[in-house]
Order: C-alpha cells, then sequence, then structure tokens
C-alpha cells in the first residue's frame, strides 16, 4: 500500500508540474486529449480500475497502475482468435491443445473450440464404444464421431478403422501428439474423401499402413466421387501398399508434411489440383509425384529417393518452385528427377530447384526430361545427376536459361554455365550453396520473386540479384 501511495504521488506530482507547463493545451506538444487526467503524452496511462480503461488495453493491472490487455487473475478478457493470456499482459492465440482447458482443442486459428463442437475419438482403454464421443467420454470410432456432426473431431491414441467422409459437410480432423489412423483388415483405403461439397481438413495426424493390397491407399478421392477439398497439415503418411495419397478430380493441398515409404506413388493426381508446400515427399516405390491433367504446384519442398523418380507430368499446368531432388530414379526408371510432357501455358513454371544425385534410363534426361513447346525453364541447378553411362542433364524440346548444367551436353541459353555449384555436403543431399560458388546472384535479373518464389525453402528472402537454385545463400 505504502509503494502505491508513493507512486500515486509521484504521478500527481509530475501531472502538476507538466500542467503547469500548459500540457492542457492543444498548442502544447505534449497534449494528449484523454491519455490521462493531465492529457499529457509523456506521463503513463494510471488506472484503479476496469472502468479506466478503454479496450484493446481494458484490464487495470493494479500492482502497476496500468491499462493492459489482460492479467492472471482476468483471463477471460481474452477471447476469439486470441483466447491465451500471456506472461507480458497481452492476449494470444493458442498454441498448443493443452493450452485450451475447456475443450483441450486448439483450433487453427489460434481459437480454443467450444466442447460441444467437437467429437473426441481416442483409442481404448482411454476410448468406449459409445455414440456419446464427449471430452468425458470418447468414443473408439471415427464413425460414432462423425455421427454427432459437429465440425471437429479430435483424435487421440492409434485408431485401426477405415474412415469415410462425405455428405457435403467440412469436417477438420485434429490430433494429439503420437495419434493416428491405420487399417488392419479389408481392402482400400485408410481415408476416403467423397462428394463435391465435401471437406476435409487434416492436421498433426499419422495415416499409416493401409492393408497389403493395391488398394490400401493412405487418403483417397475416388474416381466418380465428384470433386471433394482434402487439406493436409502436418501429417504424416507412410507405409502404405497403394501410395500415400490419390485423387480423382478433387482438390488437395498438402502442407509442412511427410509422404515417405509407401509402395505406391507418394502421390497421384488425375484431373483435380494437387498443390505441396513446405513438405518432404521420399522413399516411395512408385515415385514421388504423378500428375495427370488438372493443375500441380510444388514448392519449398524436398523430394528424394523416391524409386519411381521425383516428379511426373502428363498433360494439364504446373508450378514447381524452389524444391531439392535428390537421388530419386534409378538406371532402370523411366523417370529421373522431372518428367514433362504437356502443352504451352503462360502459368507453367520450372524455376529455382536444386538436383543431385538423379538417375533415369539411357535417353532420359537425368535432372530434367521435358517436351513443351516454347518453354524456358530457368534459374535451376543440375548437378552430377546421371550416371557414366549417362550423364545428359536435360532432354527434351524445352529450353534453359540462367542455369547450371553438368556434366553432360550443356543446353544453350543466356546465362546458362558447366560450372561446379559447390554444393555444401552433395553426398549427404546438402544442396545450400558455399560462399564459392557460381550459383550465387546468378538468377535472371527479371525472374518473378514474388508469390511461390518470394522465399527459399529455408524460408530466407529472395532479392534481385537472386542466387540460382533452392537455397539463398546467407
Amino acid at each position: 500500500m505504502t509503494n502505491r501511495f508513493s507512486l500515486s504521488i509521484l504521478l500527481v506530482l509530475s501531472g502538476f508540474i507538466a500542467s503547469s507547463a500548459g500540457c492542457g493545451t492543444k498548442a502544447n506538444p505534449y497534449y494528449c486529449p484523454d491519455k490521462n487526467p493531465d492529457d499529457n503524452c509523456t506521463e503513463p496511462d494510471i488506472c484503479e480500475d476496469n472502468s479506466s480503461c478503454a479496450a484493446p488495453a481494458g484490464v487495470c493491472d493494479t500492482s502497476t497502475m496500468t491499462c493492459v490487455q489482460c492479467t492472471p487473475a482476468m483471463a477471460s478478457a481474452c477471447t476469439g482468435t486470441s483466447p491465451i493470456c500471456g506472461t507480458d499482459d497481452s492476449c494470444h492465440g493458442c498454441a498448443a491443445h493443452t493450452d485450451c482447458t475447456a475443450s483441450n482443442v486448439c483450433l487453427p486459428d489460434g481459437s480454443c473450440a467450444q466442447p460441444d463442437q467437437v467429437a473426441y475419438v481416442s483409442a481404448a482403454p482411454g476410448g468406449t464404444d459409445n455414440q456419446t464421443c464427449s471430452l468425458a467420454t470418447p468414443c473408439t470410432r471415427v464413425a460414432a464421431a462423425l455421427a454427432t456432426g459437429r465440425p471437429y473431431v479430435k483424435f487421440h491414441g492409434v485408431i485401426d478403422e477405415a474412415v469415410s467422409v462425405n455428405g457435403g459437410r467440412s469436417v477438420t480432423f485434429l490430433a494429439d501428439a503420437g495419434a493416428g489412423v491405420t487399417r488392419s483388415s479389408g481392402n482400400g483405403a485408410i481415408v476416403t474423401v467423397q462428394d463435391d461439397r465435401t471437406s476435409l481438413s487434416i492436421y498433426d495426424l499419422s495415416i499409416s499402413n493401409a492393408p497389403n493390397s493395391a488398394s490400401g491407399i493412405g487418403c483417397l478421392i475416388p474416381t466418380g466421387a465428384g470433386a471433394p477439398s482434402l487439406s493436409l497439415t502436418r501429417v504424416s503418411i507412410t507405409n502404405n501398399p497403394g501410395g500415400g495419397i490419390s485423387s480423382s478430380l478433387g482438390a488437395v493441398t498438402v502442407a509442412q508434411s511427410t509422404i515417405s515409404g509407401n509402395q505406391g506413388a507418394g502421390i497421384s493426381n488425375s484431373g483435380g489440383s494437387l498443390a505441396v508446400s513446405q513438405s518432404t515427399i521420399s522413399g516411395n516405390q512408385g515415385g514421388g509425384i504423378s500428375n495427370s491433367g488438372g493443375s500441380l504446384a510444388v514448392s519449398q519442398s524436398t523430394i528424394s529417393g523416391n524409386q519411381g523418380g521425383g516428379v511426373s507430368i502428363t498433360n494439364g499446368t504446373f508450378v514447381i518452385v524452389g524444391n531439392v531432388f535428390f537421388g530419386n530414379g534409378g538406371t532402370m526408371s523411366s523417370v529421373g528427377a522431372v518428367s514433362i510432357t504437356t502443352a504451352t501455358s503462360s502459368t507453367n513454371r520450372l524455376e529455382f530447384n536444386s538436383f543431385n544425385q538423379n538417375q533415369a534410363q539411357t535417353g532420359i534426361g537425368q535432372a530434367i526430361h521435358c517436351f513443351i513447346t516454347s518453354f524456358t525453364a530457368k534459374n535451376n541447378i543440375m548437378s552430377d545427376n546421371g550416371t557414366l553411362a549417362q550423364m545428359d542433364q536435360v532432354a527434351g524440346s524445352c529450353s534453359h536459361a540462367y542455369s547450371i548444367a553438368r556434366p553432360g551436353t550443356m543446353p544453350p541459353g543466356a546465362g546458362n554455365s558447366a560450372t561446379n555449384p559447390f554444393f555444401a555436403d552433395p553426398t549427404k543431399g546438402d544442396l545450400h550453396l558455399q560462399s564459392t560458388s557460381p550459383a550465387r546472384r546468378a538468377a535472371d535479373p527479371g525472374s518473378d520473386l514474388t508469390g511461390v518464389a518470394s522465399h527459399d525453402i529455408d524460408g530466407n528472402v529472395r532479392a534481385t540479384p537472386a542466387d540460382i537454385g533452392a537455397y539463398q545463400f546467407k
């Protein structure tokens, strides 16, 4: 009490001195109307209760007599997409499910879900076979959770079940650490999405070990299912014999995810739209990404060790910018890193990629095999792809500019070279640039460095003159 009384006396004396100098007039440069009792810009706001504080700093911290957004005693002042009161007495979005004590569900926008909007699924013994699927009594089946009609489904543990989402609804799957979905019996995919109006978003879930058959796919949008949407964020799809993701006419978005170790293709898209960003597509026996028709966008991702090749494109449009292609294909593969056969489109882009140790059959461009009329790939590094029997980094009718290609035949084009790019450690797939790399500041000065090309694979900003390849030198 003595400290507060002394602070009050000090603030009053300061206000008296400022008022004596004329701060209560508009002519005074320190005049701030309604800032404090003295209208003085140099004085801190003081308060005695919440009624003295205007939004957004609408809570009075009585220990300091200042207006803040929240205090531990007034954490309820934080709502919406900023429901958490931090140690700085400011409101923040939730960062983990445990931040949300009422529902144990932190939504992607930073808000906490209401418990009655969530269906909870937990493997036994935490869950039981019931239809309530509440936080207190989670159910063991995803079908029961979906039957509640709630927009969010929260997973705990590993659920063994074939999951089907349809009926023209929008659903979001969320998961605790280590949660996943698998399928130990029957034939078919683990997760199937159908119906034009159906939208499924999945966060932080593992989808793995489908039944051992060609139809054993991780996530499936089947032929004739309309054009539903499927969005995956921080999802792991592994060890599925039929492939990781297969989509026909759907809209698929993959971000910050890992698609690996599947016996079929990592991702197969036919006629729909597929966008992959900040993801790892690796070790898939049937190839990394196969795209037929529709549109494909791949950015800031690593495509590596896929036995059937990196990316195969037949028809449709594509944007492949800022990726690493390492160790894809083999001497018997029809695809090395990238194979493209499609029509001309002004939207097509193949830029700022780094290629190393990819292989394909003799006669195939080991890094880029490309057949498009009047198309130029640029700002790419293609180094040490192929074998002594087949060293050509590129093949086909596409042009190349401001790129490095070695060894093999150097394609003609402005800014091209056959010099060593000096990767940091190519034997381990580290394709960062050394300080002496000729790729530094060697990109086309007229390159479009907006959108997907604005940042490199590490998130560093590209600026003219940009470096060739997936990485900017730091």
